[in-house]
Protein backbone atom coordinates (compact mmCIF):
# COMPACT_ATOMS: atom_id res chain seq x y z
CA UNK A 1 0.00 0.00 0.00
CA UNK A 2 1.71 3.52 -0.96
CA UNK A 3 2.50 6.24 1.10
CA UNK A 4 1.27 4.72 4.40
CA UNK A 5 4.53 4.92 5.90
CA UNK A 6 7.01 7.76 4.03
CA UNK A 7 10.61 7.21 4.82
CA UNK A 8 13.04 9.83 5.89
CA UNK A 9 14.59 10.16 2.43
CA UNK A 10 11.17 10.75 1.08
CA UNK A 11 10.18 13.52 3.43
CA UNK A 12 13.50 15.72 2.98
CA UNK A 13 13.32 14.93 -1.12
CA UNK A 14 11.24 17.88 -1.91
CA UNK A 15 13.97 20.04 -0.12
CA UNK A 16 17.09 18.71 -1.60
CA UNK A 17 16.36 18.19 -5.20
CA UNK A 18 15.97 21.15 -7.72
CA UNK A 19 13.86 24.44 -6.39
CA UNK A 20 13.19 25.15 -10.36
CA UNK A 21 10.87 22.07 -10.11
CA UNK A 22 7.52 23.03 -9.34
CA UNK A 23 6.54 20.15 -6.09
CA UNK A 24 4.34 17.50 -7.24
CA UNK A 25 1.23 16.82 -5.02
CA UNK A 26 1.93 13.95 -2.58
CA UNK A 27 -1.18 11.47 -1.64
CA UNK A 28 -1.32 10.29 2.08
CA UNK A 29 -3.63 7.76 4.03
CA UNK A 30 -5.65 6.41 1.24
CA UNK A 31 -8.41 4.13 2.78
CA UNK A 32 -10.76 1.91 1.47
CA UNK A 33 -14.16 0.07 3.04
CA UNK A 34 -16.78 -1.54 1.44
CA UNK A 35 -20.41 -1.57 2.31
CA UNK A 36 -22.02 -4.30 0.37
CA UNK A 37 -24.99 -3.77 1.71
CA UNK A 38 -25.34 -0.80 -0.18
CA UNK A 39 -23.17 -1.60 -2.97
CA UNK A 40 -21.01 1.39 -1.76
CA UNK A 41 -16.75 1.95 -1.80
CA UNK A 42 -15.45 4.53 0.00
CA UNK A 43 -11.97 6.17 -0.18
CA UNK A 44 -10.48 8.55 2.15
CA UNK A 45 -7.54 10.05 1.27
CA UNK A 46 -4.99 13.29 2.19
CA UNK A 47 -3.35 15.27 -0.15
CA UNK A 48 -0.76 18.04 0.12
CA UNK A 49 0.58 20.45 -2.64
CA UNK A 50 3.82 22.62 -1.82
CA UNK A 51 1.99 25.43 -4.45
CA UNK A 52 -1.82 24.54 -3.04
CA UNK A 53 -2.63 23.80 -6.76
CA UNK A 54 -5.96 22.72 -7.50
CA UNK A 55 -6.10 19.32 -8.51
CA UNK A 56 -7.07 16.54 -10.98
CA UNK A 57 -8.33 13.76 -9.31
CA UNK A 58 -8.50 10.14 -10.85
CA UNK A 59 -9.81 6.43 -9.71
CA UNK A 60 -9.57 3.37 -11.13
CA UNK A 61 -10.73 -0.43 -10.71
CA UNK A 62 -8.33 -3.75 -10.83
CA UNK A 63 -9.09 -7.22 -10.28
CA UNK A 64 -6.02 -8.32 -11.27
CA UNK A 65 -3.64 -7.31 -8.27
CA UNK A 66 -2.74 -3.55 -10.24
CA UNK A 67 -1.44 -4.92 -13.21
CA UNK A 68 -4.64 -3.29 -15.19
CA UNK A 69 -7.30 -1.33 -14.17
CA UNK A 70 -9.91 -2.58 -16.69
CA UNK A 71 -12.71 -2.57 -14.72
CA UNK A 72 -12.74 1.14 -13.85
CA UNK A 73 -15.10 1.50 -17.00
CA UNK A 74 -18.34 -0.73 -15.38
CA UNK A 75 -18.79 1.54 -12.72
CA UNK A 76 -20.43 4.72 -12.18
CA UNK A 77 -18.44 8.08 -12.18
CA UNK A 78 -17.77 8.26 -8.59
CA UNK A 79 -18.85 11.12 -6.35
CA UNK A 80 -17.34 13.48 -3.70
CA UNK A 81 -13.78 14.41 -4.04
CA UNK A 82 -13.07 13.90 -7.52
CA UNK A 83 -12.31 15.36 -11.15
CA UNK A 84 -11.40 18.62 -11.51
CA UNK A 85 -10.88 20.69 -9.35
CA UNK A 86 -10.12 19.24 -5.91
CA UNK A 87 -8.30 21.38 -3.64
CA UNK A 88 -5.07 19.96 -1.10
CA UNK A 89 -6.41 18.76 1.98
CA UNK A 90 -6.87 15.90 4.48
CA UNK A 91 -9.91 13.85 4.90
CA UNK A 92 -11.03 13.65 1.30
CA UNK A 93 -13.73 11.35 0.83
CA UNK A 94 -14.99 9.44 -2.56
CA UNK A 95 -17.73 7.52 -3.25
CA UNK A 96 -18.70 5.04 -5.46
CA UNK A 97 -21.42 3.05 -6.60
CA UNK A 98 -19.51 -0.59 -6.98
CA UNK A 99 -22.79 -2.71 -7.48
CA UNK A 100 -21.08 -4.19 -10.97
CA UNK A 101 -18.55 -5.37 -8.82
CA UNK A 102 -20.44 -7.18 -6.50
CA UNK A 103 -19.97 -10.43 -8.56
CA UNK A 104 -16.37 -10.61 -8.82
CA UNK A 105 -15.07 -12.90 -6.35
CA UNK A 106 -11.94 -11.33 -5.45
CA UNK A 107 -9.71 -8.71 -3.80
CA UNK A 108 -10.09 -5.42 -5.74
CA UNK A 109 -6.97 -3.38 -6.57
CA UNK A 110 -7.72 1.07 -6.34
CA UNK A 111 -5.74 3.45 -7.55
CA UNK A 112 -5.79 7.22 -7.12
CA UNK A 113 -3.82 9.17 -9.09
CA UNK A 114 -3.75 13.24 -8.42
CA UNK A 115 -2.20 15.64 -11.33
CA UNK A 116 -2.08 18.95 -10.28
CA UNK A 117 -1.35 20.27 -14.36
CA UNK A 118 1.65 22.04 -13.80
CA UNK A 119 4.15 21.58 -16.69
CA UNK A 120 6.94 18.48 -15.32
CA UNK A 121 10.75 19.96 -15.06
CA UNK A 122 12.21 16.74 -16.44
CA UNK A 123 15.69 18.33 -15.98
CA UNK A 124 15.45 17.75 -12.59
CA UNK A 125 14.64 14.49 -12.47
CA UNK A 126 17.05 13.51 -14.99
CA UNK A 127 19.64 15.17 -12.83
CA UNK A 128 18.59 13.04 -9.94
CA UNK A 129 20.19 9.98 -11.72
CA UNK A 130 22.51 8.49 -9.17
CA UNK A 131 25.94 6.99 -10.41
CA UNK A 132 26.94 6.13 -6.38
CA UNK A 133 23.67 4.03 -6.70
CA UNK A 134 24.48 2.22 -9.85
CA UNK A 135 28.00 1.37 -8.57
CA UNK A 136 25.95 0.13 -5.30
CA UNK A 137 24.16 -2.29 -7.41
CA UNK A 138 26.09 -3.17 -9.89
CA UNK A 139 28.44 -4.14 -6.73
CA UNK A 140 25.91 -7.15 -5.89
CA UNK A 141 25.02 -7.79 -9.05
CA UNK A 142 28.24 -8.39 -10.81
CA UNK A 143 29.57 -12.37 -10.19
CA UNK A 144 28.48 -15.16 -12.10
CA UNK A 145 24.90 -15.33 -12.90
CA UNK A 146 24.64 -18.39 -15.54
CA UNK A 147 21.75 -20.97 -15.07
CA UNK A 148 24.37 -24.02 -14.28
CA UNK A 149 27.79 -22.15 -13.38
CA UNK A 150 26.01 -19.58 -11.33
CA UNK A 151 22.39 -20.60 -10.80
CA UNK A 152 23.03 -19.38 -6.55
CA UNK A 153 23.38 -15.55 -7.73
CA UNK A 154 21.33 -16.06 -10.45
CA UNK A 155 18.49 -16.86 -7.95
CA UNK A 156 19.73 -13.70 -5.77
CA UNK A 157 19.52 -11.47 -8.78
CA UNK A 158 16.05 -13.01 -9.75
CA UNK A 159 14.82 -12.06 -6.18
CA UNK A 160 16.89 -8.50 -5.87
CA UNK A 161 14.58 -7.47 -9.32
CA UNK A 162 11.45 -9.14 -7.00
CA UNK A 163 12.16 -7.22 -4.38
CA UNK A 164 12.99 -3.91 -6.15
CA UNK A 165 9.95 -3.89 -8.27
CA UNK A 166 7.54 -5.11 -5.49
CA UNK A 167 9.19 -1.69 -3.26
CA UNK A 168 7.99 0.81 -5.79
CA UNK A 169 4.89 -0.87 -6.21
CA UNK A 170 4.92 -1.72 -9.58
CA UNK A 171 2.76 -4.43 -10.50
CA UNK A 172 4.89 -7.68 -9.97
CA UNK A 173 5.20 -10.16 -12.45
CA UNK A 174 7.18 -13.39 -13.81
CA UNK A 175 7.22 -14.69 -17.32
CA UNK A 176 8.85 -18.32 -16.98
CA UNK A 177 9.78 -20.65 -20.09
CA UNK A 178 11.40 -23.84 -20.65
CA UNK A 179 15.35 -24.45 -22.37
CA UNK A 180 17.79 -26.66 -22.31
CA UNK A 181 16.07 -28.58 -19.62
CA UNK A 182 16.45 -25.03 -17.19
CA UNK A 183 13.58 -22.62 -16.05
CA UNK A 184 13.98 -19.29 -17.11
CA UNK A 185 13.00 -16.38 -16.12
CA UNK A 186 12.23 -13.01 -17.18
CA UNK A 187 11.14 -10.45 -14.24
CA UNK A 188 8.73 -7.43 -14.75
CA UNK A 189 7.15 -4.76 -13.30
CA UNK A 190 4.12 -2.58 -14.52
CA UNK A 191 2.90 0.81 -13.93
CA UNK A 192 -0.22 1.21 -15.33
CA UNK A 193 -1.07 3.83 -17.37
CA UNK A 194 -3.57 6.91 -16.17
CA UNK A 195 -5.19 7.26 -19.71
CA UNK A 196 -3.64 5.11 -22.64
CA UNK A 197 -2.47 2.17 -20.67
CA UNK A 198 -2.78 -0.05 -23.93
CA UNK A 199 0.14 1.34 -25.42
CA UNK A 200 3.31 0.37 -23.06
CA UNK A 201 7.05 1.61 -23.32
CA UNK A 202 9.44 -1.30 -22.08
CA UNK A 203 12.70 -0.54 -20.40
CA UNK A 204 14.97 -3.75 -20.45
CA UNK A 205 18.38 -5.59 -20.22
CA UNK A 206 19.52 -9.20 -19.74
CA UNK A 207 20.47 -10.16 -16.05
CA UNK A 208 22.10 -13.42 -17.17
CA UNK A 209 25.89 -13.68 -17.89
CA UNK A 210 27.70 -16.06 -20.09
CA UNK A 211 29.11 -19.74 -17.92
CA UNK A 212 32.73 -17.55 -16.78
CA UNK A 213 31.97 -13.95 -16.46
CA UNK A 214 30.78 -11.89 -13.65
CA UNK A 215 29.32 -10.01 -16.24
CA UNK A 216 29.83 -6.38 -14.90
CA UNK A 217 29.65 -4.86 -18.20
CA UNK A 218 27.96 -7.26 -20.05
CA UNK A 219 24.60 -6.90 -18.99
CA UNK A 220 25.20 -5.43 -15.28
CA UNK A 221 25.62 -2.20 -16.29
CA UNK A 222 22.04 -2.36 -17.92
CA UNK A 223 20.38 -4.31 -15.15
CA UNK A 224 21.38 -1.58 -12.72
CA UNK A 225 20.23 0.91 -15.15
CA UNK A 226 16.82 -0.31 -15.54
CA UNK A 227 16.89 -0.38 -11.87
CA UNK A 228 17.31 3.00 -11.81
CA UNK A 229 15.13 4.24 -14.21
CA UNK A 230 11.90 2.24 -12.28
CA UNK A 231 12.97 3.82 -8.98
CA UNK A 232 13.03 7.18 -10.67
CA UNK A 233 9.71 7.02 -12.81
CA UNK A 234 7.64 5.08 -10.58
CA UNK A 235 7.13 8.17 -8.17
CA UNK A 236 5.05 9.89 -10.65
CA UNK A 237 2.04 8.72 -12.87
CA UNK A 238 2.13 8.69 -16.56
CA UNK A 239 -0.49 8.31 -19.30
CA UNK A 240 1.03 5.27 -21.22
CA UNK A 241 2.09 2.12 -19.05
CA UNK A 242 5.90 1.72 -18.54
CA UNK A 243 6.95 -1.57 -18.31
CA UNK A 244 10.41 -2.19 -16.64
CA UNK A 245 12.12 -5.93 -17.65
CA UNK A 246 14.94 -8.21 -16.61
CA UNK A 247 15.53 -10.70 -19.59
CA UNK A 248 16.97 -13.94 -19.20
CA UNK A 249 19.09 -16.11 -20.85
CA UNK A 250 19.73 -13.71 -23.49
CA UNK A 251 23.30 -15.38 -23.81
CA UNK A 252 21.30 -18.55 -24.93
CA UNK A 253 20.24 -17.05 -28.07
CA UNK A 254 18.09 -14.44 -26.50
CA UNK A 255 15.34 -16.75 -24.99
CA UNK A 256 13.99 -14.65 -22.67
CA UNK A 257 13.01 -11.40 -24.92
CA UNK A 258 11.52 -14.13 -27.39
CA UNK A 259 9.42 -16.00 -25.16
CA UNK A 260 8.10 -12.18 -24.23
CA UNK A 261 7.24 -10.82 -27.74
CA UNK A 262 5.34 -14.49 -28.29
CA UNK A 263 3.46 -15.18 -25.79
CA UNK A 264 4.23 -12.36 -22.94
CA UNK A 265 2.09 -9.09 -24.82
CA UNK A 266 -1.23 -9.54 -23.13
CA UNK A 267 -3.77 -8.97 -26.02
CA UNK A 268 -4.72 -5.46 -27.05
CA UNK A 269 -1.14 -4.04 -25.86
CA UNK A 270 0.49 -1.89 -28.24
CA UNK A 271 4.54 -1.43 -27.50
CA UNK A 272 5.49 2.34 -28.38
CA UNK A 273 8.92 1.91 -27.66
CA UNK A 274 11.49 -0.22 -26.25
CA UNK A 275 14.75 0.91 -24.36
CA UNK A 276 16.84 -2.33 -24.21
CA UNK A 277 20.44 -1.28 -22.34
CA UNK A 278 23.10 -3.41 -23.54
CA UNK A 279 26.31 -3.09 -21.95
CA UNK A 280 25.94 0.86 -21.10
CA UNK A 281 29.78 1.42 -18.87
CA UNK A 282 32.33 0.57 -21.33
CA UNK A 283 34.11 4.24 -21.80
CA UNK A 284 37.36 5.07 -23.01
CA UNK A 285 39.01 8.40 -24.28
CA UNK A 286 42.10 6.84 -25.71
CA UNK A 287 42.14 6.56 -29.65
CA UNK A 288 41.60 3.79 -31.29
CA UNK A 289 40.15 2.12 -28.22
CA UNK A 290 37.03 1.79 -30.52
CA UNK A 291 36.92 -0.78 -33.34
CA UNK A 292 33.92 -0.84 -36.53
CA UNK A 293 32.58 -4.36 -37.31
CA UNK A 294 33.28 -5.45 -41.31
CA UNK A 295 31.26 -3.68 -43.80
CA UNK A 296 29.86 -1.03 -41.17
CA UNK A 297 31.29 1.92 -43.14
CA UNK A 298 29.57 0.96 -45.99
CA UNK A 299 25.73 0.75 -44.32
CA UNK A 300 26.79 3.49 -42.01
CA UNK A 301 29.31 6.43 -43.96
CA UNK A 302 28.00 9.41 -41.72
CA UNK A 303 28.26 7.43 -37.95
CA UNK A 304 32.04 5.78 -39.65
CA UNK A 305 33.03 9.37 -40.53
CA UNK A 306 32.01 10.60 -36.94
CA UNK A 307 34.01 7.96 -35.35
CA UNK A 308 36.85 8.46 -37.35
CA UNK A 309 37.01 12.12 -36.94
CA UNK A 310 37.13 11.28 -33.62
CA UNK A 311 40.32 9.13 -33.71
CA UNK A 312 38.29 5.51 -32.76
CA UNK A 313 37.61 7.02 -29.09
CA UNK A 314 35.07 4.56 -27.48
CA UNK A 315 33.69 7.59 -25.59
CA UNK A 316 30.08 7.71 -26.98
CA UNK A 317 26.84 5.66 -27.04
CA UNK A 318 24.88 3.82 -29.97
CA UNK A 319 21.84 4.20 -30.53
CA UNK A 320 20.57 1.57 -32.68
CA UNK A 321 16.96 1.83 -34.66
CA UNK A 322 16.21 -0.20 -37.68
CA UNK A 323 14.18 1.52 -39.95
CA UNK A 324 10.62 1.04 -38.04
CA UNK A 325 12.57 2.88 -34.91
CA UNK A 326 13.64 5.36 -36.71
CA UNK A 327 11.41 7.86 -34.79
CA UNK A 328 12.41 6.82 -31.31
CA UNK A 329 16.10 6.70 -32.20
CA UNK A 330 15.17 10.23 -32.91
CA UNK A 331 13.71 10.96 -29.51
CA UNK A 332 16.65 9.42 -27.78
CA UNK A 333 19.25 11.26 -29.59
CA UNK A 334 17.47 14.60 -29.07
CA UNK A 335 16.80 13.73 -25.89
CA UNK A 336 20.28 13.65 -25.15
CA UNK A 337 21.20 16.69 -26.87
CA UNK A 338 18.50 18.43 -24.80
CA UNK A 339 19.42 16.89 -21.18
CA UNK A 340 22.41 15.09 -21.12
CA UNK A 341 24.23 17.38 -23.31
CA UNK A 342 27.90 15.89 -22.28
CA UNK A 343 26.85 12.74 -23.65
CA UNK A 344 27.97 11.62 -27.41
CA UNK A 345 25.33 9.61 -29.14
CA UNK A 346 25.91 7.84 -32.64
CA UNK A 347 22.76 7.22 -34.29
CA UNK A 348 22.92 4.17 -36.74
CA UNK A 349 19.65 3.31 -38.56
CA UNK A 350 19.66 -0.45 -39.70
CA UNK A 351 17.36 -0.90 -42.86
CA UNK A 352 14.33 -3.33 -42.68
CA UNK A 353 14.17 -5.46 -39.87
CA UNK A 354 18.12 -5.45 -39.47
CA UNK A 355 19.00 -8.47 -40.92
CA UNK A 356 21.25 -7.03 -43.13
CA UNK A 357 23.45 -6.51 -40.16
CA UNK A 358 23.87 -9.48 -38.01
CA UNK A 359 26.38 -7.97 -35.33
CA UNK A 360 23.50 -5.23 -34.58
CA UNK A 361 21.17 -8.32 -33.91
CA UNK A 362 22.27 -9.79 -30.85
CA UNK A 363 20.35 -8.53 -28.29
CA UNK A 364 16.80 -8.30 -26.54
CA UNK A 365 15.95 -5.75 -29.11
CA UNK A 366 16.04 -8.25 -31.68
CA UNK A 367 12.65 -10.10 -31.21
CA UNK A 368 10.85 -6.39 -31.12
CA UNK A 369 12.36 -5.50 -34.64
CA UNK A 370 11.23 -9.10 -36.15
CA UNK A 371 7.80 -8.49 -34.92
CA UNK A 372 7.62 -4.51 -36.27
CA UNK A 373 7.52 -3.04 -32.85
CA UNK A 374 10.04 -0.14 -32.45
CA UNK A 375 12.90 -0.91 -30.48
CA UNK A 376 16.02 0.77 -29.51
CA UNK A 377 19.70 -0.88 -28.81
CA UNK A 378 21.55 1.25 -26.98
CA UNK A 379 25.42 -0.12 -26.55
CA UNK A 380 28.92 1.19 -25.58
CA UNK A 381 29.97 -1.25 -28.26
CA UNK A 382 30.27 -4.94 -26.46
CA UNK A 383 33.52 -6.86 -27.98
CA UNK A 384 34.38 -3.92 -30.14
CA UNK A 385 35.64 -1.81 -27.36
CA UNK A 386 35.62 -3.61 -24.40
CA UNK A 387 38.18 -6.17 -24.54
CA UNK A 388 36.98 -7.82 -21.09
CA UNK A 389 33.81 -9.14 -23.01
CA UNK A 390 32.60 -12.53 -22.09
CA UNK A 391 36.01 -13.25 -20.23
CA UNK A 392 36.61 -13.39 -16.07
CA UNK A 393 37.91 -9.72 -16.51
CA UNK A 394 34.69 -8.28 -16.66
CA UNK A 395 34.83 -6.39 -13.53
CA UNK A 396 33.64 -2.76 -12.39
CA UNK A 397 37.04 -2.11 -10.65
CA UNK A 398 38.95 0.68 -12.62
CA UNK A 399 36.91 -0.54 -15.75
CA UNK A 400 33.77 0.78 -16.39
CA UNK A 401 32.67 4.90 -16.21
CA UNK A 402 29.89 5.37 -13.75
CA UNK A 403 29.73 9.02 -14.42
CA UNK A 404 29.29 7.60 -18.69
CA UNK A 405 26.90 4.69 -17.47
CA UNK A 406 24.75 7.96 -15.21
CA UNK A 407 24.41 9.57 -18.45
CA UNK A 408 22.82 7.06 -20.65
CA UNK A 409 20.39 6.53 -17.81
CA UNK A 410 19.40 10.22 -18.17
CA UNK A 411 19.31 10.27 -21.91
CA UNK A 412 17.22 6.88 -21.75
CA UNK A 413 15.18 8.23 -18.95
CA UNK A 414 14.25 11.69 -20.53
CA UNK A 415 13.51 10.13 -23.74
CA UNK A 416 11.13 7.20 -22.00
CA UNK A 417 9.40 10.17 -19.97
CA UNK A 418 8.28 12.06 -22.88
CA UNK A 419 7.01 8.83 -24.91
CA UNK A 420 5.31 7.21 -21.75
CA UNK A 421 3.64 11.34 -21.15
CA UNK A 422 4.41 11.54 -17.40
CA UNK A 423 2.56 13.43 -15.14
CA UNK A 424 3.36 16.13 -12.40
CA UNK A 425 1.30 14.33 -10.11
CA UNK A 426 1.15 11.52 -7.54
CA UNK A 427 -0.78 8.23 -6.87
CA UNK A 428 -1.39 5.60 -4.55
CA UNK A 429 -2.92 2.69 -4.05
CA UNK A 430 -5.08 0.25 -1.97
CA UNK A 431 -7.12 -2.54 -1.60
CA UNK A 432 -10.65 -4.37 -0.79
CA UNK A 433 -12.61 -7.00 -0.43
CA UNK A 434 -15.27 -8.91 -2.27
CA UNK A 435 -17.92 -10.82 -0.66
CA UNK A 436 -19.91 -14.02 -0.92
CA UNK A 437 -23.31 -13.72 0.40
CA UNK A 438 -24.67 -17.06 1.37
CA UNK A 439 -28.21 -15.94 3.39
CA UNK A 440 -29.43 -14.06 0.59
CA UNK A 441 -31.47 -15.81 -2.53
CA UNK A 442 -30.46 -15.19 -6.11
CA UNK A 443 -32.86 -13.76 -7.85
CA UNK A 444 -30.95 -14.66 -11.22
CA UNK A 445 -28.45 -17.18 -11.70
CA UNK A 446 -26.63 -18.20 -14.89
CA UNK A 447 -23.35 -19.42 -15.94
CA UNK A 448 -21.37 -17.80 -18.51
CA UNK A 449 -18.48 -18.94 -21.11
CA UNK A 450 -16.08 -17.69 -23.67
CA UNK A 451 -15.59 -19.97 -26.68
CA UNK A 452 -12.97 -19.02 -28.55
CA UNK A 453 -12.05 -21.01 -31.96
CA UNK A 454 -14.75 -22.26 -34.42
CA UNK A 455 -17.73 -21.27 -32.13
CA UNK A 456 -16.21 -17.71 -30.82
CA UNK A 457 -19.09 -17.00 -28.91
CA UNK A 458 -20.57 -16.22 -25.78
CA UNK A 459 -22.63 -18.37 -24.39
CA UNK A 460 -24.83 -18.05 -21.35
CA UNK A 461 -27.74 -20.76 -19.86
CA UNK A 462 -29.95 -19.59 -16.87
CA UNK A 463 -31.14 -22.00 -14.89
CA UNK A 464 -32.87 -19.50 -12.43
CA UNK A 465 -34.26 -15.99 -13.36
CA UNK A 466 -37.62 -14.34 -12.41
CA UNK A 467 -37.26 -11.38 -15.03
CA UNK A 468 -38.57 -11.92 -18.10
CA UNK A 469 -36.04 -9.98 -19.61
CA UNK A 470 -32.34 -8.86 -18.29
CA UNK A 471 -30.08 -6.38 -19.81
CA UNK A 472 -26.81 -7.39 -21.60
CA UNK A 473 -23.97 -4.72 -22.55
CA UNK A 474 -20.40 -5.36 -23.82
CA UNK A 475 -17.58 -3.45 -23.29
CA UNK A 476 -13.99 -2.58 -24.11
CA UNK A 477 -11.24 -2.33 -21.57
CA UNK A 478 -12.01 1.51 -21.37
CA UNK A 479 -15.78 1.05 -20.28
CA UNK A 480 -16.76 1.71 -23.99
CA UNK A 481 -20.17 0.39 -25.02
CA UNK A 482 -19.76 -2.19 -27.76
CA UNK A 483 -23.00 -4.25 -28.22
CA UNK A 484 -26.39 -4.49 -26.16
CA UNK A 485 -29.40 -6.29 -26.27
CA UNK A 486 -32.12 -7.43 -24.13
CA UNK A 487 -32.32 -11.48 -23.26
CA UNK A 488 -35.36 -13.29 -22.39
CA UNK A 489 -34.26 -15.71 -19.90
CA UNK A 490 -37.19 -18.24 -19.69
CA UNK A 491 -37.09 -18.81 -23.12
CA UNK A 492 -33.30 -19.48 -23.92
CA UNK A 493 -32.78 -23.25 -23.17
CA UNK A 494 -30.28 -24.55 -23.18
CA UNK A 495 -28.10 -22.02 -24.20
CA UNK A 496 -27.81 -18.81 -25.52
CA UNK A 497 -24.83 -17.79 -28.05
CA UNK A 498 -23.56 -14.70 -28.97
CA UNK A 499 -21.35 -14.44 -31.93
CA UNK A 500 -18.54 -11.93 -31.34
CA UNK A 501 -15.57 -12.91 -33.91
CA UNK A 502 -16.12 -9.35 -35.35
CA UNK A 503 -14.10 -7.96 -31.91
CA UNK A 504 -10.44 -7.33 -32.32
CA UNK A 505 -7.93 -8.71 -30.00
CA UNK A 506 -8.51 -7.18 -26.66
CA UNK A 507 -9.52 -7.39 -23.37
CA UNK A 508 -13.42 -7.29 -22.60
CA UNK A 509 -16.68 -7.21 -20.26
CA UNK A 510 -19.97 -8.83 -20.71
CA UNK A 511 -22.39 -7.17 -18.07
CA UNK A 512 -26.05 -8.26 -17.16
CA UNK A 513 -28.01 -6.45 -15.46
CA UNK A 514 -31.94 -7.00 -14.08
CA UNK A 515 -33.63 -4.99 -11.36
CA UNK A 516 -31.72 -4.88 -8.40
CA UNK A 517 -28.62 -7.05 -9.29
CA UNK A 518 -25.68 -6.94 -11.88
CA UNK A 519 -22.86 -9.01 -12.79
CA UNK A 520 -20.13 -8.40 -14.95
CA UNK A 521 -17.67 -11.13 -16.39
CA UNK A 522 -14.14 -10.76 -18.54
CA UNK A 523 -13.21 -12.08 -21.03
CA UNK A 524 -10.18 -11.89 -23.47
CA UNK A 525 -10.28 -12.05 -27.26
CA UNK A 526 -7.57 -13.62 -29.12
CA UNK A 527 -7.01 -13.66 -33.27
Amino acid sequence: MRNFFIPLFAILWPYTASFAQNQAPVISSLFASADWNTNTLTLTYDIADAENDPLEISVGFSDDQGKTYDLTGLLPQPAGDVGFPVMPGAGRTVTCDISALAAFQNTFTVRLVADDKQDFDLQALVNEVDSARLRADLGFVQGIRHRSTGLSHLEDMRDSLRRHFSGLDLFLEEQTFLYSGATGRNILGYAPGTSNAEKVIVVDAHYDTVKDAPGADDNGSGTVGVMEMARLLSRYPAKKTLCFIGFDMEEDGLRGSAAFVSTGIPAGNQIEGVFNFEMIGYYSEQPNSQEIPAGFNLLFPDATAQIAANQYRGDFITNVANSGSAALGLLFTTSAQQYVPGLKVVPLVVPGNGSIAPDLLRSDHAPFWLTDRPALMLTDGADFRNNCYHTPQDTLDGKLSFTFMSNVVKATLAAAAQLAEIQHGDWAVTTFQSVVRTTETPDCEFTFRYDPGDLDALNFQFTHCFFREVYLEILDAKGTLIHNELLSPNEIAPYYGIMVHWLASGIYFAKISWPGGVRSQKFTIHH
